[in-house]
């Protein structure tokens, strides 16, 4: 995996509860399929319960047993190639399919309805992991609400996304405002920023010296390396800012 990871606090998935109070709205896509068992989103081709472990696989008689791949997390991002040593993150479909609805919960917590946002919100995600979209609106209403470990959880989480994506040793560029890319550093950004309340300094350094790997440009985490080595300086440091 590319870079140092940071584990975010199991807060990053609180249960999801059923849709806030209506069912599907006119004009409205397709939402998710209810799964309050499974908040973080299916793995293993679906199923909520993992694969039997220790005895044999059952097979179709006359047929050999095959390997097959293991399938993909449902709702994952993706990467995609934009030639040469550059890449972009890919939305996951379940995430286009919820503009719509992610709109709404803006215009809910833009109103003032802010529960009504957040478990309008934690059902988007609800098996749609790499909606990173709504993870960075759950982040922001958590820090209205002063709650910086649970904002924290929502941005590492997105940010993880992100990183889990990436093949081991990955050495390419993602340009910051390319494709799914820029929803990645707002996580980046917003994760530094918890940790940077959080009087974690050298994790806040980490964190935005590896954006700035991925893509030197980011004037976002620039920034904040910049402001953060003038307040806590580190001799030595990864990544020169000038």
């Amino acid at each position: 995996m590319a870079g140092d990871r940071l584990n975010a606090p199991s807060s990053s998935q609180p249960e999801q509860p059923s849709r806030p109070g209506h069912g599907p709205r006119k004009g409205s896509r397709q939402g998710p399929a209810k799964s309050p068992g499974n908040p973080a989103g299916r793995r293993n081709g679906g199923h909520s319960s993992p694969p039997k472990q220790g005895g044999p696989q059952k097979q179709q008689r006359g047929k050999p047993a095959k390997n097959k791949p293991a399938r993909p997390v449902m709702g994952a991002i993706e990467l995609k190639s934009l030639g040469g040593n550059r890449f972009v993150f890919v939305a996951p479909e379940c995430a286009l399919d919820r503009d719509l609805d992610l709109a709404e919960a803006i215009e809910m917590r833009t109103g003032g309805e802010f529960e009504i946002a957040r478990d309008e919100l934690l059902y988007l995600v609800a098996d749609c992991r790499g909606f990173l979209e709504a993870y960075l609106q759950l982040a922001e209403l958590a820090l209205e609400d002063e709650d910086i470990s649970l904002a924290k959880g929502h941005f590492g989480f997105a940010y993880e996304q992100g990183l889990e994506t990436l093949p081991q040793h990955f050495r390419g560029q993602l340009p910051c405002k390319e494709g799914y890319n820029p929803h990645f550093y707002a996580a980046g950004r917003g994760l530094a920023r918890c940790l940077i309340a959080r009087h974690e300094a050298d994790k806040a350094r980490e964190v935005l010296e590896q954006l700035l790997r991925f893509d030197p440009a980011e004037e976002g985490a620039r920034s904040l390396l910049e402001q953060l080595n003038e307040r806590n300086p580190r001799s030595g440091s990864a990544h020169q800012t000038s």
